[in-house]
């Protein structure tokens, strides 16, 4: 069971932004309380800190609070010139140590979801953002595979899972936790139990960018993403055929329906480059307004089938050069300012 020398021991170890030794020398923390019922308070100055520095290190503390033996809550009290805020007991995101958690989904199949997820995260992890990635399409997972993962994720002594790291990400999903060459023949309220498990006893560390790639559809993963990990927002991707499209609207609306704010839409696989360069368009020329019209949502990219793209993902090789991979480096830098990150 914790005590109040176990916490400060937590604290000290943790330094202040601003320099001068850790929080706990610099009085950035403070009027630290500790309570039978296993809740803990204290009040975190940020005067001084951007943001996004203030973020950082208010997750850092309710890591390492939380790592504490008997820990249920901890309730942090942000103040500064401005005021306080109350920051912990409606946390942004429900995982210790994330910052900000990011679904990808899409109305339905085929339409290169996970493709667009993984790369979405290593361009978040290029920008040099703490990066994690959560495959949560339990039946069809596939980021072991676009990330070229092979192996099984281990556990500690007290049964967390540990995210493999690969390409400067963490990662986690079915491929690396089961056979994957075996079928999950699980219903959806263990499916959703099991995404939601995965996210939060893994020990992600302190992540600036948890990205989730949702299975395809609107169903019980979905719903227990944006009730029971509380994210930043979510990335919807279609092609630009109108069946996908129309599949597209209601993984929008959905979002809305479920209060979780709609980044924007992805058009994958719009054009096909050709071999000489040239580009072909199968779903006939881009109405980039009428688009955005249909699906209920802001068009944040239009991206191309690149032969190179497939081989590379058939490969397990990152992408980090080409039109594509320039896509969503854009995407990762729109988000990052969409969420302060």
């Amino acid at each position: 069971m914790f005590g109040r020398e176990t916490l400060e021991m937590l604290l000290a170890g943790i330094p202040d932004p601003a320099g001068g030794g850790s929080v706990l020398a610099t009085g950035r923390a403070s009027g630290l309380v500790a309570k039978t019922d296993g809740s803990v308070g204290l009040i975190l100055s940020v005067e001084g800190l951007a943001r996004a520095a203030a973020e950082r290190l208010e997750a850092a503390i309710m890591l390492a609070l939380k790592s504490a033996d008997g820990v249920q809550r901890v309730r942090i009290i942000q103040t500064a010139e401005r005021g306080t805020a109350e920051r912990g007991a409606q946390p942004e995101v429900a995982i210790a140590g994330i910052r900000r958690i990011i679904g990808v989904g899409a109305g339905k199949g085929g339409v290169g979801k996970s493709t667009i997820a993984v790369n979405l995260a290593l361009s978040f992890a290029r920008m040099g953002y703490a990066t994690g990635l959560l495959d949560a399409d339990i039946h069809g997972p596939s980021a072991h595979i676009l990330l070229g993962v092979s192996g099984r994720a281990a556990a500690t002594a007290d049964k967390r899972l540990i995210p493999i790291e690969a390409h400067g990400l963490k990662m986690l999903g079915m491929g690396v936790m089961a056979d994957p060459d075996k079928a999950v023949a699980w219903r959806g309220p263990m499916i959703a139990g099991a995404v939601v498990q995965m996210a939060t006893a893994a020990n992600w560390g302190l992540l600036d960018v948890l990205v989730v790639d949702l299975p395809p559809g609107t169903g019980d993963i979905h719903l227990a993403f944006a009730q029971k990990l509380k994210p930043s927002g979510a990335l919807v991707v279609t092609t630009p055929q109108a069946l996908a499209t129309a599949d597209a609207r209601r993984a929008v609306a959905l979002y809305e329906q479920l209060q979780v704010p709609v980044l924007g839409v992805v058009r994958n696989m719009a054009g096909i480059i050709l071999p000489d360069g040239g580009m072909a368009w199968p779903f006939g020329p881009a109405d980039d307004a009428g688009f955005a019209e249909r699906v209920g949502a802001p068009l944040v990219a239009s991206i191309p089938l690149d032969p190179a793209v497939v081989a590379a993902s058939d490969a397990g090789i990152p992408l980090d050069k080409g039109p594509v991979a320039e896509a969503l480096d854009a995407i990762a830098g729109r988000i990052a300012g969409q969420l302060a990150l």
